[in-house]
């Protein structure tokens, strides 16, 4: 009884062991690429609208934020709206994205209607006169690596400053106005945009003023300046060393003085508008 008894825990314990092998096995097998999570790793400019912004303007997405996400192979794509933090996207949910095939992914910030992958834009003077895109080509189907998505400014960024040595002029009354290509059409997937035709003035006050513009040609873009009882115009072409396209995610400084009755050109500087801010996601729908 005692040998049968010993037979029967026997038994037991390697059907036991025969099912956690199974169990281990089953577990260790690899995810199948349609199960597989795409995820995402930002990174995003400084000075941007994002929700958290330092002294500085420096920033980075946080959990609730939405862009646009164009994800394509061929003629075949897929746009949706990312929303950080809230949702998983697989690969299986690109229903055209073959294994072993690639995919690219596009991304605008904020969000836009798509049609045809493009859409039109309109810069404003405000805290979402800007545009962020980014991309990311060649994405192996199946791939349980993060995506990278630079983010990058897509407008041109103005900054006029003065320096003021006429006692009868006050710095922070000093008009400048800008004239300037105000719109443009985005191809989302090519990542790239292309200048309208319309034109607006925009206005500000002080000492130092910023401003958003399109990408576009200097020659078309003039300023229009009054410091109490002097004033100057002049298209930026016309200033010395001016680049003669203003590039998208650059920063142009105007340096004027103001001295002896006059408003005087004193240089100018152009650079990048710096990165910073990095964040790691899954994608849902």
């Amino acid at each position: 009884m005692k040998h049968m008894k010993r037979i029967a825990i026997c038994g037991a314990a390697a059907l036991t062991a025969l099912f956690a092998a199974a169990c281990s096995s089953k577990s260790n097998e690899p995810t199948p690429a349609g199960e597989r999570v795409i995820t995402f790793k930002t990174d995003i400019g400084a000075l941007t609208r994002a929700p958290q912004l330092d002294a500085d303007g420096s920033g980075s997405f946080t959990p609730g934020d939405s862009f646009t996400l164009l994800a394509g192979s061929g003629s075949a794509s897929r746009t949706l709206e990312y929303t950080l933090g809230t949702t998983t996207l697989r690969w299986s949910d690109l229903d055209f994205a073959a294994e072993g095939a690639t995919v690219d992914f596009a991304a605008c910030y904020p969000t836009r209607t798509l049609d045809g992958g493009r859409f039109d834009f309109t810069v404003r003077q405000d805290a979402s006169g800007d545009l962020l895109m980014a991309s990311a080509r060649g994405v192996k189907v199946g791939s349980e690596l993060p995506v990278a998505l630079h983010f990058r400014h897509a407008m041109h960024r103005l900054v006029v400053k003065y320096t003021v040595e006429d006692a009868s002029v006050d710095a922070s009354a000093i008009e400048t106005s800008c004239t300037a290509r105000n719109s443009c059409t985005v191809d989302l997937a090519a990542n790239s945009l292309e200048c309208g035709s319309t034109e607006e003035s925009f206005s500000a006050r002080g000492g130092q003023v910023t401003l958003l513009l399109v990408p576009q040609a200097a020659d078309g873009v003039a300023l229009d300046i009054r410091a109490g009882s002097l004033s100057k115009q002049c298209t930026l072409s016309q200033l010395d060393a001016c680049p003669a396209m203003l590039e998208g995610g650059k920063e142009l400084t105007v340096n004027l003085t103001i001295r002896d009755g006059a408003i005087l050109f004193d240089g100018l500087t152009i650079e990048g508008w710096g990165s910073q801010g990095t964040i790691e996601d899954e994608i849902s729908l």
